[in-house]
Parts: structure tokens; C-alpha cells; sequence
């Protein structure tokens, strides 16, 4: 049995066969069979069972998506197609109705986009046994030395959105995802904007190595 982070809750019991056809739907028909949380697979860990299976699955994934253009065009235009967590005038942008009106989603609008920036990353250049966003980025400013500064910078943001979720949760007794702005003092939220400033050089490196054109 797996679970998956970063998700809603799912612990499926598969065949590795099931396993072997899941994946290969994923990577290899991205858009057509996938579904929008298919990209959440990607962040597993195993719960318990045989260690085995865990590995064939993980070489299942990278012989796939190795040189699989069309893969992580999909995955790229996906991690880019989330709601920007600022406006043109680098206001934050708040829901504008619902239980949550005038509130900031930090899982959707910051949060989300580092999770699908590091994980595509770490697929593409084959960074296995690391499915934590921060120790991945962490992993990356090794792997990729040209860009140590903006996955360094991603890591750190991370850390702190984690925490400003976390705060938010514990202050409330819920998931944190909305964020009370009206709540925070004026020097709680220029760091929380500070800290999704490393969101644009991710999203700018991800146009730039991927060069997304098909679901673009």
C-alpha cells in the first residue's frame, strides 16, 4: 500500500501489473486518460508491503519519462496553469466568494505551484528516492548548478508557505489552506509576498528548459 503527499487521502492496494498499466496511461497518453490529479502519483511513498514494488514502480516511471517530450509538456503546461497568487499591481488575489471571500488560498495559489515545479524537475533530470518538495529542490540546485539560486530560493519560499499554512491551521483548527490576511500584521504579510517571488523564476525556467508548445 502507498500515499500519496500533498494531496487529498489515497491508499490504493494495485497488482504491480495495475500498477505497470497506471503509469504507462499517465506518461505515455498525458491528456487522455490522465485525470487532473494524476500528477499527485508522482509523490508517493510506500506505506507497507514489499520494498519491490515501490522500486519497480519507480523505474517503471523513469524509463518512461526519459526523453518523453510529450510527457513533460504536458506536466509542464499543468505546473504552469495555476491560479497567480498576485496581480498586476502585486496585490494578493483573494477568493471573491464562498465561506472563504477575501481570503488568500496558499495551497492553490502558492504552495501548488512549487510542488509541480519541483517534481517536474526532479523527473526530468532522474532524481530518484527524493519526493519531498524541499529536499528536491534541495537536490536540484546539485544536480543543475546553473540555476542553483533559483531552486535554493523555491526551497526556502517553501519552507516558509509551509509554515504560514501551518499557523494558519493550528490558530483555526483546519487544513490552513485559506490564509486570513485582515489577520497578519503588515511585516507578516510582505514576508508572505516576499516568499512568492521565486515562484516567477520557476515558472520562467520551466518555459525556458521544456520549451512547451502541444497543450500549451
Amino acid at each position: 500500500m502507498f500515499k500519496w503527499s500533498h494531496g487529498e487521502q489515497y491508499a490504493w492496494c494495485k497488482s504491480l501489473t495495475d500498477w505497470t498499466k497506471q503509469y504507462n496511461s499517465w506518461i505515455n497518453t498525458p491528456g487522455e486518460s490522465s485525470n487532473e490529479i494524476s500528477s499527485i502519483f508522482f509523490d508517493y511513498e510506500i506505506v507497507f508491503g514489499e520494498k519491490k514494488i515501490e522500486e519497480a514502480i519507480e523505474n517503471i516511471i523513469f524509463t518512461n519519462v526519459h526523453n518523453n517530450t510529450l510527457f513533460f509538456d504536458f506536466l509542464g503546461n499543468d505546473a504552469l496553469r495555476k491560479n497567480a497568487p498576485l496581480s498586476f499591481f502585486k496585490k494578493f488575489i483573494v477568493e471573491e466568494e464562498g465561506i472563504n471571500k477575501d481570503k488568500f488560498d496558499i495551497k492553490t495559489r502558492a504552495l501548488m505551484p512549487l510542488i509541480d515545479g519541483a517534481r517536474l524537475f526532479a523527473l526530468s533530470y532522474n532524481i530518484r528516492n527524493v519526493n519531498n518538495t524541499y529536499l528536491r529542490f534541495k537536490q536540484l540546485a546539485i544536480t543543475d548548478s546553473k540555476n542553483v539560486e533559483i531552486y535554493l530560493n523555491c526551497a526556502e519560499a517553501f519552507l516558509i508557505l509551509s509554515k504560514f499554512r501551518a499557523l494558519e491551521g493550528l490558530n483555526n483548527d483546519n487544513s490552513g489552506q485559506f490564509i486570513n490576511l485582515q489577520e497578519l500584521t503588515k511585516v507578516e504579510k510582505e514576508n508572505l509576498k516576499n516568499a512568492l517571488a521565486p515562484m516567477k523564476e520557476l515558472e520562467e525556467l520551466i518555459k525556458t528548459k521544456f520549451q512547451l508548445t502541444q497543450f500549451s
